[in-house]
């Protein structure tokens, strides 16, 4: 089974800090589908709006990793991973 997918901000040198994966900087607007190949990756509308809502929250809060579901498809982790380096964040699958 696979591992969920983390994500945190870009650090000096592209590492995370501490074992885990740090946290958000950027914004999640109706263009970023646009940039970095997001529009060849087709995942359902509702998993586009969950994931880009959870990482909008994540960008305002003190978090400094979030998780996505293990049980997403090789296609949705693609959508997390590019929205992800599109918002200029750091995305990790575990596992």
């Amino acid at each position: 089974m696979s591992q969920p997918s983390s994500v945190c901000p870009r650090q000096p040198g592209g590492d995370c800090e501490d074992s885990g994966v740090p946290a958000a900087a950027g914004s999640v607007s109706s263009g970023a589908r646009r940039r970095k190949g997001l529009m060849d990756i087709r995942v359902d509308e509702e998993v586009e709006i969950a994931v880009t809502l959870a990482l909008e929250r994540f960008r305002y809060g003190e978090e400094k990793e979030m998780e996505f579901p293990s049980s997403f498809t090789s296609t949705e982790r693609a959508f997390v991973h590019r929205l992800c380096q599109s918002l200029g964040l750091i995305s990790k699958s575990k596992g």
